[in-house]
């Protein structure tokens, strides 16, 4: 990876990218299983941080896993998407759906990804 310059490589390995269409658009994306030796593999030979998009709808043991395999950065804008779009589709202000994006975030964040005091780690 030295010879490409690249910093930082998005990897396929069982995620599914963005909504598969607009039928399914608001509805909850089909769970992705990551194959984590695949992922291992790959690690071990760009040495680089690697990055998941279509985090939205991996099951959560395998999301935990990358992330110990090498994954460095996960995209999951469906769920904040939907979060946003639900209300506003309900008549909700842009605040409240700005708020519910918030509130998502923190849950993936806190609940999903099992990350607590990141504040502090990272102001440390």
């Amino acid at each position: 990876m030295k010879e490409s310059g690249c910093d930082w490589l998005s990897v396929a390995i069982g995620n599914i990218h963005g909504a598969v269409g607009e039928v399914t658009k608001n509805q909850k994306k089909l769970e992705a299983r990551l194959s984590l030796p695949h992922l291992e593999n790959l690690a071990k030979v760009t040495g680089i941080p690697l990055v998941l998009h279509g985090g939205s709808g991996v099951r959560q043991a395998d999301m935990r896993a990358s992330i110990t395999k090498g994954i460095a950065k996960v995209n999951v804008g469906t769920e904040i998407r939907q979060a946003y779009e639900q209300v506003v589709n309900a008549g909700g202000s842009v605040a409240d759906a700005q708020e519910s994006c918030y509130q998502r975030t923190v849950s993936l964040i806190r609940d999903w990804f099992g990350l607590t005091g990141s504040a502090t780690k990272l102001l440390a």
